[in-house]
Parts: C-alpha cells; structure tokens; sequence
C-alpha cells in the first residue's frame, strides 16, 4: 500500500473543496484536455476549473486524429511526463494539471510514478487511454490476461491513497460502479471520441441517447457515492448547446473537453469558447437561483436575466426607486416596459399603494380624459353616476402611463398642469382634488423626434423624463435566452398541462441565434406556439413556426460565413471585390492557410469566396 502524502492530501482537499463549492453556487466544473503550453495557458484565461494533459492531446497539437492516441507507441506516459513538465505546468498558474495516464502498463510503477508526478507538480491523474473504450474480442484478451480496466480501477484506488486527485473515465454502469466503489474524486462519462471537424468521427449516438446513458450512469454512482462529482466528455457533446441539453436532462455538474475546445475551434479562441462552456451551464443554473433570490429580495420575479446589460438595468431600477422622482422607461415593443414599472413600485417606499396602469393607445382623446381625471353625474351625456379616475384610483401610489407617445396633445397640456401642481378636477366637476401620485410612463416612439414633429410637448417630456431607463431589446442579450426559455417552458407547462422536458439542440440553436424583432414577447409566443405543435414533452426545430425554421444551422453557418466577410474591414465590404482576392492571395503566394488568418476567417469560408468569385 502507498504512503499517504499529508501535504499531497490538503492539496486534494482544497481543489475538491472549491470545486463542490463552484457547484454549490450552481458553476459548471469545466476541465479542459490540451496537449500544448499554449492551449492550456488559452483555457486558463478563458475560466477552466482545471487542465488534462492526455497523450491525445498531444497528437491533436501535432495535426494528428485524437484516435491515434490507441496506437501502439513508446511509452505513453513518459510523452506525456515531458510535455506536462516542459510545456504545461510552467505555463498553467493557479488551477490543477491532470496527468492523463496510460494505468493498464504491465511496467508502470506505481509508487515511483506517484513521488515523480507529484514533484513535478501534477496534482491528480486521469485513467487515458482508457481501456473502457475498447470493445469486442481485443477487450475480452484484455481482460482475461489481466491488462484490462481492473488495472485502471486499482491504480484509482492507490492514486487517491497517495493524495492526489482522482478522476475516472468511465463509459458504462459497471465501469462507474467499480470506480466508486474505490472512491474516486470524479466520476467523467467518455462517450467516445468527439464527433464533428475534419479528422474527427463521423458517426455516433444522438444526444438523447447519450443523455439516457449518462442518468442511468450518474444515478448508478451515485448510489454507491452519493458526493462523487458528475462530468461528461466527448461523443456528440461538440459545442456549448450540446452540453446546456446535457445539463438540462442529466445530473451533470460539468465537462470536459478535448477536442471540441481544442480540435474544433482554432486555438486563438479556446479562451471563449471555455468561458462559453462554463456560462451555458450558469444561464441554466445560476441565472435562475441569482434571479429567484432577486424576486426575494427586489420584487423582480417577472424580468428574467442576468446578463450584464441586465444587471445595470436592476442596479438603475434600485436607484430610482429610492426617490419618488417621475421615471420614463423605453424600449421596443415586447421587451417588458411594464414589468420594469411594476418592479420599481413593488420597491418602492409606495409599494403598500395601489399599481394604477393606463394604455394611452387604447383610448380615443375624450375617453382618454375621462380615464385619468374622473367624472362627475351629469358631465356628459350617459353620465349617469360619479366616476373616479386612474389619478384618484392611484392616490397614495403610482400611475403608470404606457404608450405616453400616443397621447394627443390637448390632453398633454392637462397631464402637465396635474404633475406641476398636483392637483386636478373630474371633468363636470368644481372640486379641486390633490394628487399623490408617482408618475412612471413609457414609449416605444423616439420623443425626442415626436418633439421636432410638434406632436409631443417639450415641457412634459423633461417633466416625465426625470430619470430614463432603457430596456435592452433581446438581440442585445442574447446570454438571457436560455433563462427565458426555461421560464417560459415551466410556465406553459403548468398553462396546458404539458410535460416539456428538452428543446432539441438544433431548435435551440434558432432561438439563440434569431435577432426577435418582437423582443421577449415574441419569444413567449413562439413558444407557445411550438409547445401546442410539439409531442407535449420535447420541442424540435418542425415545430417551430415556418418563418423560423429557415433558420436552420446550414442557413446560420452561411449567414456566419458572409458575416466574416463583409465586416471583416473596410477594404473588403463588397464581397464581390475579385481584384482584392487576388492581390492578397499573390502576396500569400495562394497559401490558403495564411490568406484565411489574415482576413480572420476560416479556410472554408474562404475556400467558398474563392469558388464564387472563380478563383478555384
């Protein structure tokens, strides 16, 4: 048996401490698999929780497919001792580095691997290649001649005695089960190599299967380890939707990727697309909790989100409500004026008053009037009885205005006496009545431009306008989408009785990726819309409406590509520039590669440009 390190076991304990506490907080644990100092030093920046340094990686760095990573080699762990000791681990500062090692060699070591890796600076291992992925008759020799994954499960088991972090691969219940029973740190789902990119698998399981898998795994484990950490890694997990469905169907409290983060994407953007990883889980998780300990605390319950727009937006919405100023609120139609008045009186010093609302795009002028200030018996004909008005109905509290943009400018000029002199008469009436009213309104029109028309007063703009709070439209907050869509769906579950569990990847993607001209509204209502078309507990792309689902990822991927294009600079905005394409291929001597990271774009788009303009 292994001496137990002290120093080595409180190194465990605080990296395991943190990461349980991350998932507390409702974080995705994202571990990141590189094969170079460059690829992890890109992944720290970018949020990873920690780095694997797996000997696939390392032919990923060299141009090489993940798969030959199963290929008879010298030895696998000593590759990866140097690449950890020479490249990674001086360049990764504050997280873990994994070593990934090969734990079936008939010649490894145990107890001299474990004080090595441990000087060297490794602070847990990783069972890669592991011989889970292995299956038919090779497997069974394995096995039976004793190299198979027995040997994996019980270098786990001295690995966590030596004091270091163990994290296991496993690709079924009985792998899951042996690895917990040896209580390992982290339990991580392999489900193969990742699928997608050129020198990846084109073949593999849905995410639904795999997402089945993955809770029969968990709920296996978990049984046996109730506190082992969840991860998932591999097969059709390619971008961060692909994991946000993940997290939405399982137990997954994180992930790890290899290829899909380093492979994929080119390596100047692993620092994003790890942050995109870890921000999708957050959209889902932590959004919601940030969002439901707001409602405890503001009355906020009905504006969802949490992107950083939006956090301005409550921090404004807090300001104002500690002083009984007039506010004007704008923004485009759907995007929730109402809820942000609502959600200033709610917290306000009014709050205990009453919420009076009125449209004043609903009413004609004269009916308008009779809204607001009242009515005595006999005013008018049909006035058979005293009416009091929104202004009377909101003493002690707040009359909220929407559409202030609609309201014609006779009844303008009487809104304005009430705010300055805080008083007003029912129409047919001699009483002069005082008002105690807060005053917050609304607008989708531009009043800046309305004024210039002379259809707006000047006057009562500053009056309304003390304090102006802009609503982001959606296309501007977009990070909020998968917090809607989680709200939206619960709701139209407990409206129809439905039992929507998932929205398939590629109608996610559409939702993400539309611009919603309509804003909030437009996305509760095609959710609605799809939710009726759907099969009642999963939401796919047919079933949203036509106008939509021209948005499909190839129509998105084209729309990408021409985006690169035409933004890309100046000099290039017509993307029919021929001679442009030329001279810059000329001066590349037509190296492909270099035009393309020139332009910043990718080979393939420019492979397309080139095609179009018959240049290839």
């Amino acid at each position: 048996m292994n001496r137990i390190s002290t120093e080595s076991n409180m190194r465990r304990d605080e990296i395991l401490k943190r990461l349980k506490e991350n998932i507390s907080k409702g974080k995705a644990i994202v571990g990141v698999a590189v094969g170079s100092g460059s690829a992890a030093r890109y992944a720290e920046e970018g949020g990873a929780d920690f780095i694997l340094i797996l000997n696939a990686g390392i032919f990923r760095s060299a141009g090489i497919p993940s798969i030959a990573s199963y290929l008879p080699f010298k030895s696998s762990n000593e590759m990866v001792m140097n690449t950890g000791e020479t490249e990674i681990i001086p360049r990764v500062k504050k997280i873990p580095v994994i070593f990934g090692v090969c734990a079936t060699d008939p010649l490894l070591n145990h107890d001299y691997f474990f004080t090595r890796i441990k000087r060297i600076g490794f602070t847990g291992v990783i069972n890669y290649p592991t011989v889970c992925l292995i299956d038919g008759q090779y497997r069974q020799y394995l096995e039976e001649t004793g190299l198979g994954f027995e040997n994996e499960v019980n270098f786990m088991r001295e690995a966590s005695r030596a004091g270091l972090v163990t994290i296991a691969y496993v690709h079924d219940v009985q792998d899951a089960e042996a690895m917990a029973k040896v209580d390992v740190d982290i339990l991580c789902i392999n489900f193969g190599f990742t699928v997608g990119g050129k020198s990846g698998i084109k073949y593999g399981f849905t995410l639904q299967q795999a997402a089945e898998k993955a809770q029969q795994i968990f709920t296996a484990a978990s049984r046996i380890k109730p506190d082992i950490i969840k991860l998932v890694y591999g097969g059709p997990i390619t971008y961060p939707n692909d994991f946000q469905y993940i997290v939405e169907t399982t137990d997954a409290q994180g992930y790890v990727g290899g290829s899909a983060i380093e492979r994929i994407p080119v390596e100047s953007s692993i620092s994003e697309t790890t942050s995109r990883f870890k921000s999708i889980y957050m959209l889902q998780k932590e959004n919601i909790y940030l969002k439901q300990e707001l409602a405890k605390k503001q009355g906020f319950d009905k504006i969802i989100g949490n992107s950083k727009v939006m956090q301005e937006l409550y921090d404004l919405i807090v300001k104002v409500t500690e002083t009984d100023v007039n506010v004007l609120i704008t923004g485009e139609t759907g995007t929730g004026k109402d809820l942000v008045a609502r959600a200033i009186h709610l917290h306000s010093n009014r709050r205990n008053g009453p919420f009076i609302t009125v449209n004043c795009a609903a009413l004609p002028l004269t009916l308008l009037e009779s809204e607001l200030f009242g009515y005595e018996k006999g005013a008018f004909t049909g006035a058979l009885q005293r009416k009091l008005g929104r202004f009377e109905l909101a003493q002690g509290g707040t009359l909220f205005l929407d559409e202030i943009g609609e309201m014609e400018l006779p009844l303008q000029a009487k809104l304005l006496r009430v705010i300055q002199e805080k008083e007003f008469e029912r129409i047919g009436g001699l009483k002069t009545i005082h008002s105690d009213v807060r005053i917050i309104s609304a607008t989708n029109r531009d009043l800046q431009k309305t004024i210039e028309e002379k259809k707006f007063r000047e006057d009562l703009y500053y009056r309304l306008n003390v304090v102006e709070i802009r609503v982001p439209p959606l296309r501007e907050r977009k990070d909020d989408i998968p917090a809607l869509v989680s709200y939206f769906v619960k709701n139209i579950n407990e409206k129809f009785g439905f039992d929507i569990e998932r929205i398939s990847p590629s109608a996610f993607q559409v939702l993400l990726e539309y611009d919603w001209p309509g804003n909030v509204r437009e996305l509760k209502n095609v959710l609605e819309h799809a939710a009726v078309l759907s099969n009642k507990r999963s939401i796919e792309l047919k079933d949203l409406p036509l106008y939509l689902q021209k948005y499909s990822n190839t129509a998105l991927d084209r729309m990408s590509e021409i985006a690169e294009l035409e933004n890309h600079k100046p000099e290039i905005q017509d993307t029919n520039n021929k001679e442009f394409y030329q001279k810059l291929l000329a001066k590349n001597r037509w190296n492909i590669t270099k035009t393309a990271q020139e332009l910043k774009i990718s080979r393939k788009t420019l492979y397309k440009k080139l095609k179009e303009l018959g240049l290839k």
